[in-house]
């Protein structure tokens, strides 16, 4: 288990304290809370080029 970095905020955390994780495009997508997840699910092409893995 790593740490992986919230694309929508740039939140760092452990895998095992996300909120949720997206499966989006065959990538793992750590988001921290339910806003984050709004956030990226409407529009995730907007935060897939952030870097996910810190």
């Amino acid at each position: 288990m790593g740490k992986h970095i919230d694309p929508v905020c740039g939140k760092k955390m452990n895998v095992n304290k996300a909120h949720i994780v997206i499966d989006y495009q065959g990538e793992e997508y750590y988001l921290c809370c339910p806003l984050c997840q709004r956030e990226f699910e409407q529009n995730p092409q907007k935060y897939i080029h952030r870097n996910n893995k810190k």
